[in-house]
């Protein structure tokens, strides 16, 4: 028997003891460090599969702390030494992790079928999405001797999205947080679409920007665009369509197949669809 044979038998009958709380934390600190579950034996004479397995096992196997009780228990026991229960909390998550990972399956279904362990199964998840971060930073907190490390900051989009909160009965908050949220074009135009019609009209105009934005684009490149490799004039290379400039013309019996691309100097190009895509461009000769 090593050393550390030894040292993980003395942690394991500390922690099985419980009692002294700061010889307690320092044991079960010790015993993650060196993964001592691994070296200890089950009932039926194999090591322990996780951190989790040993603690609720029942002595002198294991721990003897059984169920979401048992966990509760030896975290209150380890309430006064953050960083080592910081530490038991992600040695459990990443055995979860591990244990996902051989069986290929995600760290919820392992945390829900062997013990119902919402909050395990929630850092086994951001330990699987981003290691480096979540474990190796916050885990080795005690084994490095590193002050807690602060989780980092999650980076946020250029444009997030707006929340308006603001119920039926709150008319006021809500205009107040459109007013703040958006420019007077935009909130002219989402109030002028505030009928059925005009709804459809926007959902349609905005599907169909999309194409005949491509369409304009190659049409600015060396080959063209389609196959009659229709060019864009040299005078309108630099100006860039603006959805809310831009409308549907035509009469009735064209049913929003024809398409004027506008910015704030006026009309590009008009776009004509056939079928789902496409059909033509339409340069104003006076360009």
């Amino acid at each position: 028997m090593t050393q550390q044979d030894d040292s993980v038998k003395t942690q394991h009958e500390m922690i099985k003891q419980g009692g002294q709380i700061e010889k307690f934390a320092e044991a079960m600190a010790q015993f993650c460090k060196v993964e001592g579950w691994k070296k200890l034996n089950d009932e039926e004479g194999a090591p322990f599969k996780t951190l989790r397995h040993y603690i609720e096992a029942k002595p002198p196997y294991g721990a003897g702390y059984p169920g979401k009780t048992g966990m509760e228990k030896i975290e209150a026991y380890l309430s006064l030494s953050p960083v080592i229960k910081d530490y038991f909390q992600h040695c459990h998550a990443n055995c979860l992790f591990e244990m996902a990972k051989e069986e290929g399956s995600s760290p919820n279904v392992v945390a829900k079928r062997e013990w119902n362990d919402v909050k395990g199964a929630s850092l086994a998840r951001a330990i699987q999405e981003n290691p480096e971060e979540i474990y190796l930073e916050k885990a080795a907190a005690y084994v490095e001797g590193k002050e807690r490390v602060k989780a980092k900051p999650r980076k946020t989009s250029v444009a997030s999205p707006v929340r308006l909160s603001a119920t039926p009965g709150q008319p006021y908050a809500l205009v107040k947080k459109i007013k703040e949220s958006f420019d007077r074009d935009f909130i002219k135009s989402f109030l002028n679409g505030f009928n059925i019609e005009s709804l459809d009209e926007m959902i349609e105009l905005e599907k169909k920007f999309s194409l005949a934005l491509v369409a304009f684009n190659k049409s600015k490149q060396t080959d063209g665009w389609g196959s009659n490799n229709v060019k864009c004039p040299d005078s309108l290379i630099k100006r860039e369509p603006v959805m809310e400039k831009s409308s549907f013309i035509g009469d009735e019996s064209e049913e929003k197949n024809i398409l004027s691309l506008k910015d704030d100097e006026g009309k590009i190009v008009i776009v004509r669809f056939r079928g789902t895509g496409v059909g033509a461009l339409s340069f104003d000769d006076k360009n």
